[in-house]
């Protein structure tokens, strides 16, 4: 068995696979495990590190505990919940408690300014969509006539069906965690309401919400600690072909091309990046084909800025801004010491545009826009970074963002083909991505087919 790809999928099965005594070769472009867990721990000072990827795991991610338990590692409180969240809006710092009193300049209709945030959220989120059915809430789910429907419109047409004005959805916008890489014009409101009405939804986070203590990469790491001898680093599989015998990938090994062979073939890289893979051979369907093509990925440039110590009074820093850079917050508000590290969390269109800076630029950039919004940013930085999604290699793209009619190829991107399998958080049976434990799941899946093959 040959699996291309070490994320978290690639990594799951190959251990299930190695566990059942099954020869598994990995094939991992880049020179770590994890994909798109990434753990920063360079540049930064004083034992610091900062999450680029994947950060938050609940009680329901069933797959996730059971690997952090089996792997030995422990979790903590997320540092998306319970934070000292405000508003930045017009040049004016707005604590979510104050909406009211400015509730003309940020341009509420009238019915809507004396509504909290979370009045917001019932009457446009909640209660509309308890009211859609059952089905958007079940664990085992198939696309309904309803829910179809729901498929063909994008989050912002629903909610300004329902009365939103457009600072109504500014300000709700943020607890749309999945959604808001993308843009709300495109995003599939099927997907969007399954989302908000399960249990891994932002807007009703709580103390269920958990990150993985030490690093999100320790689970990649451990993962990939049982698998040693299996995972071949730096190799990019550049070609995928199959006939009625057996599979075959192509990679690259330093200078040379070379070609190995196996019964089956479990793809888990992304579709962005699968499609700069020469598939002419693979016996795909055209349905599989167009749903590599058709699928998208999210933006997101995320910039961290180590500064010499906190320099702003709230105790967990989380501002929602309408400047270029987005999301700003303190992504070390449990670390001991004076350091910390400010993110500004860029998505959307913002993020396109700073993809295309140096990551010098993208550090200046970074601290022009903060400033402003924490005087002394400047005076306080000593050292940044940054990763920009859709330019990593062999990624191109944070999470999938489920568009209008996601439901046409959902099906599809899992689907085996021949002896091709697919896995991934893009293949998994929850209608959008971003999920760890989707990533696990879609690992299970692929070993509940290679059972039945």
């Amino acid at each position: 068995m040959i699996v291309v790809g070490a994320g978290l999928a690639g990594l799951g099965a190959a251990l299930e696979l190695a566990k059942r005594g099954i020869q598994v070769t990995v094939f991992e472009a880049s020179g770590h495990p994890g994909g798109r867990t990434r753990t920063l721990r360079h540049p930064f000072s004083d034992g610091l590190y900062a999450e680029a990827g994947a950060m938050t795991v609940t009680e329901n991610c069933h797959y996730t505990m059971h690997y952090l338990k089996e792997m030995g590692l422990e979790t903590a409180p997320s540092d998306l919940v319970d934070t000292d969240f405000s508003y930045h809006r017009n040049g004016t710092r707005i604590r979510p408690d104050r909406i009211a009193a400015h509730a003309g300049e940020l341009g509420l209709h009238p019915a809507e300014r004396e509504l909290s945030i979370q009045d917001m959220i019932a009457q446009y989120v909640t209660t509309p969509n308890e009211g859609i059915g059952p089905e958007l809430v079940e664990l085992t789910w198939t696309p309904t006539p309803r829910l179809l429907e729901l498929d063909r419109i994008s989050v912002r047409e629903i909610l300004e069906q329902r009365g939103a004005s457009a600072a109504a959805i500014s300000l709700i916008e943020p607890l749309f965690l999945e959604m808001r890489g993308g843009e709300l014009e495109a995003a599939s409101a099927m997907a969007w309401a399954r989302y908000e009405s399960g249990p891994r939804a932002l807007s009703t986070a709580g103390a269920e919400w958990h990150k993985i203590k030490g690093g999100t990469d320790l689970l990649a790491r451990a993962l990939a600690g049982q698998l040693t001898d299996r995972i071949h680093y730096g190799k990019p599989v550049v070609r995928v072909a199959q006939d009625e015998h057996e599979a075959q990938v192509s990679f690259l090994d330093h200078n040379r091309i070379r070609t190995a062979s196996a019964d089956r073939v479990l793809i888990t890289a992304p579709f962005s990046a699968l499609r700069r893979v020469n598939l002419s051979m693979a016996g795909l369907s055209a349905e599989k084909h167009a749903a590599i093509r058709r699928l998208r990925y999210c933006s997101a440039v995320r910039v961290f800025l180590q500064v010499r110590e906190k320099f702003w009074p709230e105790d967990k820093l989380m501002l929602s801004t309408d400047t270029p850079i987005c999301t700003v917050r303190d992504a070390t508000p449990s670390a001991p010491g004076p350091r910390k590290i400010v993110e500004c969390w860029l998505t959307g269109w913002a993020a396109q545009a700073a993809a295309q800076l140096s990551p010098d630029e993208r550090i200046n950039f970074a601290l022009n826009q903060l400033e402003p919004l924490l005087p002394g940013a400047r005076d306080h930085f000593e050292i940044g970074t940054s990763i920009a999604w859709d330019t990593e290699p062999y990624i191109e793209g944070a999470y999938i963002l489920p568009e209008t009619g996601h439901a046409e190829i959902m099906a599809h991107t899992r689907k085996p083909e021949g002896r091709i399998h697919f896995a991934g958080e893009h293949t998994a049976f929850e209608p959008n991505g971003g999920s760890m434990n989707y990533a696990l799941e879609s690992a299970v899946r692929t070993m509940v087919e290679l059972s039945a093959a």
